[in-house]
C-alpha cells in the first residue's frame, strides 16, 4: 500500500513491538486487538459522569441498530468498522481537531496550514481504513456506494444524538430527538465497561463476516509482525 510520508513514524503494538504509522498495511490488522483497544478508548474524551462509553460499544450498538432497522448486513458491518482506525490513531474528538485548526490559523493568519492539518488527518484515517477493510475482504470507504455511505453516516449522526441524550444531563438541549432521530437500539445506552464491549465487538464481527475470516486475519497479522520490516 502507499506510504503516507517518507520518514517512518513508530507506534507501539499491543505486544510492545512497533509499527510504522504512516505505512498502512492489511497485515497490521487484527480484529481481536482492535476490539480490545476500542473497548478502552472512550468517546467524548471520557467526560460523561455515567462512566466511560467506549468506541467499541458505539460501534456495536450502531451496527445492531442498523440491523434492527432492516439495513443490509453488509452496510451494518461497514458501520461496525468505520471507526476501526481509532485503535491505531486514537479518537481525536471533533472539538479537539477544530481547536487545533483554529490555533494554527490564529498563529499563521492563513487558512492553508489549518487545511493541511485536516487533510493530513483525513489521509491517515483513509489509509488505515483501506488497510482494515481490505484485511477483512470488505470494500473500503472509497469503494462504498452512495447509499451505503449515506446509511453509515446517518447512523453515526443518530448515535451521536442518542449518546448525548443518554450520557449528558443537557444532551436533549443540544441534540433534540426531533433533529437527531432516535435509532432502533437493542438496549439502553449505558456504559458497558471494557470487557463486555470487547466481547460484544468480536461476537458481532464473527456473526456478520464469519469466524473463519476473523481467524484468517489474525493469522495473517501474526505472520506479518513476525517478519522483519526490511523483508516486507
Amino acid at each position: 500500500m502507499t506510504r503516507l510520508a517518507s520518514a517512518p513514524v513508530a507506534s507501539f503494538r499491543a505486544d510492545g513491538s512497533t509499527l510504522d504509522l504512516v505505512a498502512p498495511h492489511p497485515g497490521e490488522v487484527c480484529v481481536y486487538k482492535m476490539a480490545a483497544a476500542l473497548s478502552r478508548i472512550n468517546r467524548f474524551n471520557g467526560v460523561p459522569e455515567a462512566g466511560g462509553y467506549s468506541v467499541a460499544q458505539h460501534s456495536v450498538m450502531g451496527t445492531e441498530a442498523l440491523l434492527n432497522e432492516g439495513a443490509d448486513p453488509l452496510v451494518a458491518v461497514l458501520f461496525q468498522f468505520h471507526d476501526g482506525h481509532e485503535y491505531l490513531l486514537g479518537d481525536w474528538t471533533r472539538p479537539a481537531q477544530d481547536a487545533i485548526a483554529a490555533v494554527i490559523r490564529q498563529q499563521t493568519a492563513e487558512i492553508g496550514p489549518a487545511v493541511a492539518f485536516r487533510n493530513a488527518m483525513a489521509r491517515l484515517k483513509d489509509g488505515w481504513d483501506t488497510a482494515i477493510y481490505s484485511a477483512l475482504h470488505l470494500p473500503p470507504p472509497s469503494a462504498w456506494k452512495a447509499g451505503q455511505r449515506k446509511l453509515v453516516h446517518a447512523m453515526d449522526t443518530m448515535m451521536l444524538g442518542a449518546e448525548a441524550r443518554a450520557l449528558f444531563l443537557r444532551g436533549q438541549e443540544l441534540y433534540p430527538v426531533d433533529k437527531y432521530r432516535q435509532p432502533k437500539l437493542k438496549g439502553a445506552i449505558t456504559p458497558w465497561g471494557p470487557s463486555k464491549a470487547e466481547e460484544a465487538f468480536i461476537k458481532l464481527a464473527a456473526r456478520l463476516i464469519g469466524q473463519d475470516r476473523l481467524d484468517t486475519c489474525r493469522l495473517t497479522h501474526l505472520a506479518h509482525i513476525a517478519t522483519p520490516a526490511k523483508r516486507r
